[in-house]
């Protein structure tokens, strides 16, 4: 009789473009992002895992109550990697459905559309881009003060949710300041991503459980990159090839010590029921 297969860690990783996107793109098949650094790394390791990836382009933490159902309930993840509060960071007062629509790569390759896109969209968002930038310098960029507690509130609701599902590890993670190529587009952006990532942090310590993990991405910068931001996220908002290696082998190597607590999962409880 053969030994019986180990069940496989499952994972969930949810975000914006900060999970799905490579600085820069049009790189080789192995510039992987970050959630299949974590598959290669723990394959490597001897150890199944099925990873499932839930990200959209200017995502906002508000939607994850509406989906979490059909993604946690059945899937019943043993890890989930939660990346949000990026794009709450980015605009003091542009809607996002002006920020989606102007920078869409959904538009179909028309005349009009592409006339349309050049003569009025295009130079109408640079307008109003260019006057948020102006205001960014002007007024206290942390004037909207409700959206970070809104998304660590969206957060902390979703973490509740789950926990009653197996209770999951989880990580929420640190958000990066914009790079040098930003920063004069959104002036205010590094001060509003320092009040969300306290507040964020401030919320996974609230919750209490060691289950429930806060991921400090600017110690992976200091001790990959120099400390340069620039070097993390070339295009000035999203990680390298290299940096998604980094964060993938450092989840991967968390996530298999966690792994090894766990009687479904432990290597030690696997050897023992196929003897």
């Amino acid at each position: 009789m053969s030994a019986p297969l180990p069940l496989p860690v499952r994972v969930l990783v949810k975000g914006a473009s900060t999970v799905n996107w490579v600085s820069f793109m049009g790189g080789p098949r192995t510039d992987f992002i970050f959630p299949r650094v974590i598959e290669q790394q723990l394959l490597a390791q001897g150890r199944p895992v099925d990873v499932e990836t839930r990200s959209m382009t200017s995502q906002r933490a508000s939607t994850v109550l509406r989906t979490w159902q059909s993604e946690v309930l059945g899937f019943s993840p043993d890890v989930i990697v939660l990346v949000y509060g990026h794009y709450e960071t980015i605009h003091l007062f542009l809607p996002r459905w002006l920020e989606v629509h102007a920078n869409s790569l959904r538009a179909r390759p028309r005349r009009l559309s592409g006339l349309y896109r050049r003569a009025v969209l295009r130079p109408v968002w640079k307008l109003l881009a260019q006057a948020q930038a102006r205001l960014d310098t002007i007024l206290d960029p942390t004037l909207r003060r409700g959206r970070p507690q809104q998304v660590a509130a969206d957060l902390r609701q979703y973490i509740d949710h789950v926990q009653k599902v197996g209770s999951p590890l989880v990580y929420v993670f640190e958000l990066l300041p914009p790079g040098t190529r930003f920063q004069s587009w959104f002036p205010g952006m590094a001060r509003r991503i320092e009040v969300m990532n306290a507040t964020l942090e401030a919320m996974v310590a609230d919750v209490g459980l060691d289950h429930v993990r806060y991921l400090r991405v600017a110690d992976l910068v200091e001790l990959h990159a120099g400390g340069d931001v620039d070097v993390a996220i070339p295009d000035g908002f999203h990680y390298s090839p290299a940096m998604h290696r980094h964060v993938g082998e450092r989840l991967a190597d968390d996530i298999a010590a966690w792994a090894e607590t766990q009687p479904h999962l432990s290597a030690s409880v696997r050897g023992a029921e196929s003897s």
